[in-house]
């Protein structure tokens, strides 16, 4: 096999790959790409058994076709480090001659049989067919309440994705927030439903950012695997073997009051209260009701304590409510629109955000229950 391969360009493609490959180096030659080229194509492939992509290469001229399989590490460093634009690769029996300008490397490759077989979409079944941006924006809002780390039950690091009514819903919860996303897609298989661990849909994130919006992606699954194809990738993800938690019984049904504010001027108030508050509880009190501005406080013992107040238009009950800033910090920023809708449903009921122009987004956050004490504190501090 033998490339000439223009740097700037394959490097784009060759990332794509590198991020499916298996960080640890425990199998080595799950540390690796495979280089797949003939005179019409070059596709790279890449998996860490969990998660696996194969993407076609740009800005590489076929002069030999051939396969060759690298090793990440120290390949990917010579790549990107190699002088001027364009470099050859030269490979031959295992040896590998990498050639830009005067510099000269040699270095061997992986026996390509040793190179694992990667699931294939062939017999899976179409899941839906959805536009890459608003498969993002699903991802990026549906996602939002799922834990990083991997957990137990498994649905808490991992995204439910099921069709229902021609339209793809993603959904987690970390049991103490619950967030929804829906977009409309094409193809739906209705009641279909898996889920996928959250690395994996991470790394599908990344993938979704190098296409263009509009680029049409074809999601098919089978009994192991999710698979999302666009023209250029093909990128395939291992389901988790559990269920998620029929959350449909706590979405609510009704509210005591429902509040529209400005977006930004709201995230604005609560960083600066959550800088009071987040190395002690994050805990923010809001006060909201009819003809009265929101009032949002914090209080760090031994440290000082914020009150901010924000016009907002409110319908029903006037009550008091506390949460986790943070949660309700990345429900806000998750959404676009300028404005925002909070319901809620009493003072210990869940509160839910909306974005101001549509119901596709929901964002359930469990309320902080007041002590007496901190009630009768928040209350003088409210008058003063």
């Amino acid at each position: 096999m033998k490339l000439t391969i223009n740097k700037k360009q394959f490097l784009s493609s060759w990332g794509l790959a590198e991020r499916s490959t298996s960080a640890s180096g425990s199998v080595s030659i799950l540390s690796s790409i495979l280089v797949k080229s003939s005179f019409d194509s070059v596709v790279l492939q890449a998996t860490d058994i969990k998660t696996s992509v194969i993407c076609g290469a740009s800005g590489v001229t076929v002069v030999e076709p051939g396969d060759a399989v690298f090793p990440v590490k120290m390949v990917s460093e010579l790549f990107k480090k190699a002088p001027g634009e364009e470099f050859t690769i030269d490979v031959s029996e295992g040896k590998v001659t990498l050639k830009s300008g005067r510099s000269k490397y040699n270095f061997s490759s992986y026996p390509v049989g040793e190179f694992p077989k990667l699931p294939s979409s062939k017999d899976a079944q179409t899941f839906c067919v959805i536009s890459a941006a608003d498969l993002a924006k699903s991802l990026e809002e549906g996602t939002l309440a799922a834990s990083a780390g991997e957990e137990f039950p498994l649905y808490l690091s991992s995204a439910d994705f099921h069709i229902s009514s021609g339209k793809l819903n993603v959904v987690s919860t970390d049991t103490r927030r619950l967030a929804i996303s829906s977009s409309p897609v094409a193809e739906g298989a209705d009641a279909a439903a898996a889920l996928l661990p959250m690395k994996g849909v991470k790394e599908l994130q990344r993938v979704l950012s190098s296409l263009s919006p509009e680029s049409e992606v074809r999601v098919l699954f089978d009994d192991a695997q999710f698979y999302f194809k666009s023209d250029s990738v093909e990128f395939a993800v291992r389901r988790v073997e559990s269920k998620f938690p029929p959350y449909e019984k706590v979405l609510p049904t009704s509210s005591t009051l429902n509040v529209t504010a400005d977006r930004g001027e709201l995230i604005s108030a609560l960083e600066r209260v959550d800088v009071i508050v987040r190395d002690y509880n994050r805990m923010v009190v809001m006060d909201a009701g009819p003809d009265s501005p929101m009032i949002l406080q914090g209080r760090a013992p031994d440290f000082g304590n914020a009150k901010e107040e924000i016009e907002a238009k409110a319908e029903g009950e006037k009550l008091r409510i506390a949460v986790n800033s943070k949660f309700f910090l990345e429900s806000l920023k998750v959404i676009r629109d300028p404005e925002v809708k909070i319901s809620f449903n009493g003072a210990s009921g869940h509160m839910t955000v909306r974005r101001g122009g549509g119901d596709d987004f929901l964002c359930m956050i469990a309320p902080i229950n007041l002590t007496d004490e901190e009630l009768a504190m928040f209350d003088a501090e409210a008058n003063s």
